[in-house]
């Protein structure tokens, strides 16, 4: 069958090539192109039921978690999602001031159970410039490359310096109630890397059940990949959360297919972890 298969795909590429494989047919392709990636959840962009992530946070909540993180919290819109649909005690970094002040407000609408901290997470304790644009953007980055991406150069005019520690200095905050970890998302605009080198003991410690991570052009100006975003945590499976709730698909990180530099969400699930 699959020797069919394969004589099947050749006839076809052969007669698809013949008759696309030129310049005045180059916006054909592109368009078939950029359908295909969306279908495999590049460019997964939207509310949360568009890009997926309610799906994958209600079957983490059949999991009755304990213990979410958010790392790039920013308004808090993520954190307020899982403290509806769970029970988790959920912690939100965000070092942009003004986005912080509007997430902290989720403290009095969860008391006991959610807390803001208005500080970055990186590789190391310090001070970092942080970019930014509007007091509340979701495009604030500690990285100063992406800024030469062209719609974050736009946004990002102004630069704070703000406190970063490494989640691994958190530790024994949170260690002393906590044994284990169910969620842990980063999403900081490019700075994804760097969470995760000052997260090494944390993690092989308390052993998060998912590692949510957003992925972006941002780690093509930074020349990173999904690939060395994987080997901080190699023991992980990875899956990209498909549009409109369809699931999630398992990746091979050292596949060119799962290192396309557009908009997407991959989720790193411990191996011993049911996504069923």
């Amino acid at each position: 069958m699959k020797i069919i298969l394969r004589k099947i795909y050749d006839f076809i590429s052969k007669i698809y090539i013949f008759a696309f494989a030129r310049p005045s047919t180059q916006k054909f392709n592109n368009l078939i192109l950029q359908l295909a990636l969306h279908a495999r959840g590049y460019n997964n962009h939207g509310d949360f039921k568009t890009t997926g992530e309610f799906i994958f946070i209600n079957h983490l909540a059949k999991m009755k978690p304990k213990l979410c993180i958010d790392i790039g919290a920013n308004k808090g819109a993520y954190s307020e999602i899982l403290l509806k649909a769970t029970d988790s005690y959920v912690i939100a970094f965000e070092p942009l001031p003004e986005a912080y002040a509007i997430a902290r407000k989720l403290e009095d609408l969860y008391p006991g159970r959610f807390i803001a901290e208005n500080f970055g997470i990186g590789k190391e304790d310090g001070v970092l410039d942080l970019h930014y644009g509007e007091g509340d953007s979701e495009l604030a980055s500690f990285s100063s490359e992406v800024n030469e991406i062209a719609y974050v150069k736009a946004s990002n005019t102004s630069v704070m310096k703000v406190p970063v520690i490494k989640l691994d200095s958190y530790l024994e905050r949170i260690s002393k109630d906590f044994k284990f970890i169910d969620l842990l998302k980063i999403d900081t605009e490019g700075f994804e890397y760097e969470v995760l080198l000052g997260a090494q003991r944390i993690i092989a410690e308390l052993k998060p059940k998912f590692i949510h991570i957003e992925y972006n052009w941002h780690q093509l100006f930074r020349m990173q990949s999904l690939r060395s975003l994987g080997k901080l945590i190699p023991e992980y499976k990875v899956y990209q959360l498909l549009p409109y709730g369809d699931g999630l698909a398992l990746r091979n990180i050292d596949l060119p297919e799962s290192n396309i530099y557009h908009y997407s969400n991959f989720v790193f699930v411990r191996p011993d972890i049911p996504l069923s």
